[in-house]
């Protein structure tokens, strides 16, 4: 059943635009379109909409506060596209973030060129907005509703390989690496990892790295509630969140899970037995201090059009951890940690991508089969078998 999608923009221009973006998508159905508040109010109870765009100009007060009443009232999750970081912004502005299911900084530019390359990742977020139940994974049952996860990995992966094939990130972007690149790289973004080898690290545990997206925390809720106690090696994972929902995640694999789970620290050194999850809206790599593996944080440009970004944690660790590595890339849209993956495979590492057979969305796991970045490529309810045969 599709998602009935609410676009609202001051700009007639951008309505449109958003709307033909995100329609493309067979899952995604534009039901109506407003250029204000009281258009909004209008219209909402008419067509009943799943998901609101709000695109805002955070410099436009006047047209814009009406929209913290709206938001509240209506209680329809809101995705806020705006022209600016809310973190740099004035306290004015924040109540509607915050309210809001989640936000996009939009890109600057040329609208007709800059827009479209948010345009998966606005996709993944409205398509993350209350997943049926149904759709839910469980090791127990196994699958259920299969021939759905066939049929939307199906039709997503035609649409994203022509979308992907027509992406070109800007030389602001991109940086030629350097002549010592050890993972054979023709390309890597500035904010990957400090290339220089490392001279001397003490490695006591293997590690596990996972990387997920759309679909990915009712799936590594149901992988890492299995993980039994007293496991003697840590657990690194990024998942595509912000940081207000990346807090909710935690607490809830805190009441599932068996082991220690956290949100990794700057410069936290990595302790066996625990499950440290990236921050929200930050990158999460691993690195070396006193001669010991730890966290490092940072924001940094996004990469692969995401932050926190899968292919910064897989590229650190295989270059810390090499062969004590299993890298598991999980379901999800584009491409981010299928060149990380290869990475680790390079390196000596195990490397696992979830199967089609149980992705919700086909994306990042197929670019990682297709690259031949992973040695197993199986269904998510045998992933936890997989780590119990690593760690042993």
């Amino acid at each position: 059943m599709s998602k009935k999608v609410f676009v609202i923009s001051e700009s007639a221009f951008r309505r449109n635009l958003i709307a033909e973006m995100i329609s493309s998508h067979e899952s995604i159905l534009v039901s109506e379109r407003a250029r204000n508040e009281q258009e909004t109010i209008d219209k909402i109870e008419k067509v009943n909409p799943d998901v609101l765009i709000l695109d805002i100009e955070l410099k436009d007060k006047e047209w814009l506060s009406p929209f913290n009443a709206l938001i509240n009232r209506f209680n329809i999750p809101t995705i806020i596209l705006t022209d600016k970081n809310p973190k740099l912004t004035t306290h004015s502005t924040l109540p509607l973030i915050s309210k809001s299911y989640d936000y996009i900084i939009k890109p600057e530019g040329v609208w007709r060129e800059q827009l479209p390359k948010i345009r998966d990742q606005l996709i993944a977020k409205i398509l993350m907005i209350d997943i049926p139940k149904s759709h839910k994974l469980d090791s127990k049952t196994r699958l259920i509703n299969k021939s759905l996860f066939i049929q939307q990995s199906q039709q997503i992966r035609k649409k994203e390989d022509v979308n992907k094939a027509k992406t070109i990130k800007s030389e602001k972007e991109i940086r030629m690496a350097p002549s010592f690149n050890i993972f054979d790289e023709p390309r890597l973004e500035e904010y990957f990892l400090e290339l220089a080898p490392v001279s001397f690290v003490k490695l006591t545990t293997k590690i596990i790295v996972i990387g997920a997206s759309v679909g990915g925390p009712r799936t590594l809720r149901t992988i890492l509630s299995e993980i039994p106690k007293n496991f003697p090696i840590p657990i690194l994972v990024v998942q595509h969140l912000n940081h207000l929902f990346m807090r909710q995640f935690v607490v809830s694999l805190k009441n599932v899970c068996n082991i220690n789970v956290k949100i990794g620290s700057n410069y936290e050194i990595i302790r066996a037995g625990n499950i440290y999850l990236s921050p929200g809206d930050k990158h999460m790599q691993v690195t070396v201090k006193n001669d010991e593996p730890c966290i490092r944080t940072f924001e940094g440009e996004p990469i692969n059009y995401c932050r926190p970004s899968v292919d910064v944690l897989f590229y650190s660790c295989a270059r810390v951890y090499k062969e004590k590595t299993l890298g598991i890339l999980l379901t999800g849209m584009g491409r981010d940690g299928a060149a990380g993956l290869r990475a680790i495979k390079s390196n000596g590492g195990r490397t696992i991508a979830e199967s089609e057979e149980t992705s919700i969305l086909y994306g990042m796991p197929k670019a990682a089969a297709e690259i031949g970045a992973a040695d197993l490529i199986i269904p998510n309810y045998k992933i936890i078998d997989e780590i119990i045969r690593f760690v042993s």
